[in-house]
């Protein structure tokens, strides 16, 4: 299980050094990280997404499927999945294949950027 992104400046560095992947239902910035690391994942969902029962929907979808999905997460590499509007309210199966997508996409695209967190 990968470890959790926790401060507000391990976020933004993701965000800022991160490559990203969208689809309708989630958005995916992967950075890749020293190689020694473990892997780590946050979590995030705004306002427009809705209320904080729908953001909290939102975020237990995408925790289940990083629990799913864990030996897609490979070490090395940190993850933040920023949840839309959709997350909540669309299908699980379509949720899981917009996420394999978004997790392939950017972890492709961090492989090439040959950018490395500290």
């Amino acid at each position: 299980m990968p470890t959790v992104l926790k401060r507000r400046s391990q976020f933004l560095e993701v965000g800022k050094f991160g490559s990203r992947a969208k689809t309708s239902a989630l958005v995916s910035i992967c950075l890749k990280g020293p190689e020694s690391s473990v892997s780590m994942v946050g979590y995030t969902a705004s306002a427009k997404v809705g209320g904080a029962v729908v953001r909290n929907k939102a975020k237990r979808r995408l925790r289940a499927l990083v629990r799913e999905l864990d030996c897609e997460l490979l070490p090395g590499y940190f993850f933040v999945f920023i949840a839309t509007s959709e997350t909540a309210v669309c299908n699980f199966a379509c949720l899981r294949s917009d996420f394999l997508y978004c997790l392939r996409k950017s972890k492709s695209r961090a492989d090439n950027a040959n950018r490395i967190c500290r």
